[in-house]
């Protein structure tokens, strides 16, 4: 996997000063996690058990505008997930934002035992494959059952609004924005898209209630153990909109047991329609990425630039 300037390492002693804080005692040992691209994570050893510590970016870093304040949306919406549902997440144990030991903030969750289903998925039998899917469907739909009062990122309630369409829109507005930030060349023209969303205006108002989008339950982030999923990790991205949002709507992600775990056939002309916005949604940020990560090659912002336009002209040709 790509390196990411966003992660950087933390020197041991203050990860011990992390651990001191929320413990009482200093860690045994400590091993780098590596699957993410956005957080500095660590498997921390204490006395009597392991957790794992998630470090946000150093704030010298810049940001795209939807991962601002991404980890209170994680902490936050990690808590609400297990009050209100029965989804598996991991227990956050202890959160600071006061950037008092770093100039930054971490918190600490339960460590999960399993491994992570993109690890596990070629050696899967098909059988198990098909269970962990519906099991997924299922578990995805009880995150959609919950209700909010506007939509838009979880951790921006000033960017918030009552109408999907107007927020949507400035989603991806915000992508142009910040491609202009780093000069970005973006694979279609800002006016041309919105122009082509604008057509879609009533398709995006049809969606009246804004519900809890997870937005990243991809194979990486789903831990598997005693052949059922154990726990669903990394709710940073999550926000209050549209359910097709969720990867196991992508076009590019359709599996028929998440669809039969959700408890939905096929999904109907417009509902198509709004996913493949959000197909184009996704692959913008994937032009975005390359850059805002330092990734030291271009093929992700190649991958999302051919799926923007791919997207774009399925739209336009409807």
């Amino acid at each position: 996997m790509p390196s990411s300037m966003t992660k950087g390492t933390v020197a041991e002693e203050t990860v011990n000063r992390m651990t001191q804080k929320a413990f009482g005692e200093r860690a045994l040992g400590m091993e780098e996690l590596k699957e993410g691209y956005f957080n500095i994570a660590y498997r921390v050893c204490l006395k009597d058990r392991e957790v794992v510590l998630k470090i946000a970016p150093s704030p010298e870093i810049q940001v795209m505008t939807f991962e601002k304040n991404i980890m209170f949306s994680e902490v936050d919406s990690m808590g609400m997930v297990a009050r209100r549902t029965e989804v598996p997440v991991p227990g956050v144990l202890f959160y600071d934002d006061s950037r008092r030991v770093i100039d930054r903030e971490y918190f600490f969750m339960e460590r999960l035992r399993g491994q992570s289903l993109s690890g596990l998925q070629d050696t899967l039998p098909e059988e198990q494959k098909q269970e962990i899917y519906r099991q997924l469907g299922q578990y995805t739909r009880q995150l959609n059952q919950i209700r909010g009062e506007r939509f838009g990122y979880y951790g921006q309630p000033d960017r918030q609004d009552t109408e999907w369409y107007e927020v949507f829109r400035d989603m991806v507005r915000d992508t142009y924005r910040d491609a202009g930030r780093k000069a970005i060349p973006m694979p279609a023209e800002e006016a041309g898209t919105l122009k082509l969303l604008e057509r879609d205006k009533d398709i995006f108002n049809a969606v009246k209630i804004p519900r809890f989008v997870h937005w990243d339950i991809w194979a990486g982030n789903v831990f598997i153990a005693d052949n059922k999923v154990e726990g669903i990790i990394d709710f940073e991205r999550c926000l209050w909109g549209d359910p097709l949002m969720e990867v196991g709507f992508r076009n590019y992600a359709y599996n028929r047991d998440f669809y039969d775990g959700y408890g939905i056939g096929e999904l109907n002309g417009e509902e198509k329609r709004r996913a493949r916005w959000y197909d184009v949604y996704l692959a913008l940020l994937w032009c975005l990425e390359t850059d805002y990560r330092g990734y030291d090659n271009r093929d992700f912002y190649h991958l999302g630039c051919r799926a923007v336009e791919s997207g774009l002209k399925d739209l336009a040709e409807v």
